[in-house]
């Protein structure tokens, strides 16, 4: 199958990027799989109400797969009928109507409409795929570790404190209140739960941690905008933290690492996205020694810290990383190593086995 014949890639790429819906490979296989068993191919109504339910996380998004349907899919003449016609997806639907309005379309001269095309193409593919060497693309979304799987991460950094104007029903003092008055005058009310977590992340820049850039990006768009969390804090450094931090990733507005270590406080949570040399497979001693005596310095000023490093563990042998990983509690990039991550970020213990040994954290 070309890349141009790919089941609603137009519409699918649009969302994503002009739209800016979190959705990946597998939702859009998904999709491709529906079709391929025979879901969403019997018209063109049917093929837009399985993306809606298959892409849509709200009323807006909805609203919005319509849209682009009826703009970059229905053709003019028909999106005129639709837009005088009333809305019929929640009427029922004559069979032998579909039936005909399909094979009217199939028989009509000169160009196909794209939906039959896209249906077209997932049977072709799905009749020779034993036949044909798998072809395959490259998304920007392929990273070991997606922004919707990010954000349901990062709201698990919680530590939920009562605070505020009280507009909770406290049931349980409300119910001992009754049985002490004999009656309900007033209930009792408390403030809501609200998360007070401190992230501060410290990400390398540069080097080895060049291909790794747009993961790191991700990963700061996704905490700032979807983790719910108090604040959120980026500095960056090259290697390890030497005297200072940086605020932007080009290595400006530089700030004192003690400093910095002042104002997060004792309950931040501190997240080290790193390499640690693996990327090159290299041992460095003085970087090895360099990083502990940073890391001694941090754990007097904070008490929650984890690293997360996008090299496999496996690549971890014989390097820098496989020697800080001893004294750091060190997780690949990944859904797991980062739910372990933010598990030790909210002080639970967690048993890491890696190398040669376990590591307990």
């Amino acid at each position: 199958m070309k890349l141009e014949e790919l089941p609603l890639l137009d519409i699918f790429n649009s969302l994503r990027s002009r739209h800016g819906l979190p959705l990946g490979v597998e939702e859009y296989l998904v999709v491709v799989r529906s079709l391929e068993a025979g879901f969403g191919i019997s018209n063109k109504q049917e093929l837009e109400q399985l993306c809606c339910m298959l892409w849509a996380k709200s009323e807006e998004d909805n609203r919005l797969i319509r849209r682009l349907f009826r703009e970059m899919w229905w053709p003019k003449s028909e999106r005129e009928d639709k837009s005088t016609k009333p809305n019929t997806y929640n009427s029922p639907i004559d069979e032998q109507s579909l039936l005909d309005e399909q094979s009217s379309d199939l028989e009509t001269p000169g160009i196909t409409p794209e939906p039959v095309q896209a249906v077209q193409a997932v049977r072709s593919s799905h009749k020779s795929r034993e036949t044909k060497r798998p072809r395959y693309m490259l998304l920007t979304e392929y990273f070991p570790v997606t922004k919707r799987q990010m954000k349901q991460c990062w709201r698990y950094l919680r530590r939920p404190v009562r605070q505020g104007v009280a507009t909770e029903l406290d049931i349980e003092a409300t119910v001992a209140k009754i049985g002490r008055e004999g009656i309900l005058l007033q209930a009792v009310m408390m403030p809501p739960r609200t998360n007070r977590t401190d992230l501060v992340l410290l990400i390398d820049q540069e080097g080895s941690m060049v291909p790794f850039h747009d993961l790191s990006r991700q990963l700061v768009e996704t905490a700032e905008r979807g983790g719910r969390l108090r604040t959120s804090n980026v500095f960056y450094f090259h290697d390890y933290p030497d005297e200072y931090l940086y605020r932007h990733p080009a290595m400006l507005d530089a700030k004192a690492v003690s400093e910095v270590l002042e104002e997060i406080g004792e309950r931040a949570a501190v997240l080290i996205i790193s390499d640690a040399g693996a990327a090159r497979g290299n041992f460095d001693q003085e970087r090895v020694d360099n990083t502990k005596a940073w890391i001694e310095q941090l754990q007097q000023s904070v008490r929650y810290y984890a690293w997360l490093n996008p090299m496999p563990s496996e690549c971890w042998r014989q390097t820098t990383a496989g020697e800080i990983a001893r004294f750091v509690p060190m997780f690949e990039m990944s859904p797991q190593g980062m739910n372990a991550a933010i598990s030790v970020l909210r002080g639970r213990y967690i048993v890491v086995k890696e190398l040669d040994e376990s590591l307990c954290f």
